[in-house]
């Protein structure tokens, strides 16, 4: 029984610490500059990922990577993932985006960023 409670607990234990270090999205913009801008999903995020070519269906449009961006709500699960923003600002730990052209200008970038800190407003 005392193994037993002792196993468990080992494996409560290392479930704890095996957090998934994705689950945070941090964004490098201030919270001033995006309280000045107006960010939102339909006049500036989605022409945005449009003209990329990120939501269309070749891409995560048709859920390219396990994320998908054909809609708001398809787009706001997927920008709710740390490894979005990791993506398009190129870090490691998520496959660069877009895959075809460049990267995303700062001003697009920090669009996206103070869309999501602003709590991904529609």
């Amino acid at each position: 029984m005392k193994k037993t409670f002792i196993l468990l607990f080992s494996i409560a234990i290392l479930a704890i610490a095996c957090e998934d270090d994705d689950a945070v999205v941090v964004t490098d913009q201030p919270q001033n500059l995006c309280d000045s801008l107006d960010v939102l999903y339909s006049n500036d995020i989605a022409p945005m990922l449009a003209d990329a070519g990120c939501s269309g269906g070749y891409c995560h449009g048709g859920g390219a990577g396990g994320f998908t961006m054909n809609d708001y709500t398809t787009t706001k699960t997927s920008a709710e993932s740390a490894k979005f923003l990791k993506a398009i600002r190129h870090e490691a730990g998520a496959s660069p985006m877009p895959k075809t052209g460049g990267k995303l200008s700062d001003d697009q970038i920090q669009k996206i960023e103070c869309w999501v800190q602003n709590g991904f407003r529609e």
